[in-house]
């Protein structure tokens, strides 16, 4: 499998979970739980959309191993956020 079908292979692992999530709230509304996923939805739909551009222009995927942990900044942060490095197996948005 090449970089571009490993982007778009999870471009759509992204997209269902986005669809999940939609549904989950859908359903949670209707039910009067609200679970105020939308800031996790935004976040997901960003993630697509850099995994699709990083397809389109041919970004090399990156190693299982080589994951990147960023931290969430408010938008009216005034220092800068910055990817850092982690050797883990495993990693949570």
């Amino acid at each position: 499998m090449d970089n571009d079908q490993k982007w778009l292979e999870a471009a759509a692992a992204i997209e269902q979970d986005i669809i999940y999530l939609k549904a989950a709230t859908a359903d949670a509304k209707r039910n009067g739980i609200p679970l105020r996923l939308e800031q996790e939805i935004i976040q997901l739909n960003v993630v697509l959309d850099v995994y699709r551009m990083n397809a389109a222009s041919g970004v090399a995927f990156p190693p299982p191993d080589v994951l990147f942990c960023n931290s969430n900044v408010p938008y009216d942060a005034a220092k800068a956020s910055k990817a850092t490095r982690h050797g883990l197996k495993a990693s949570a948005f």
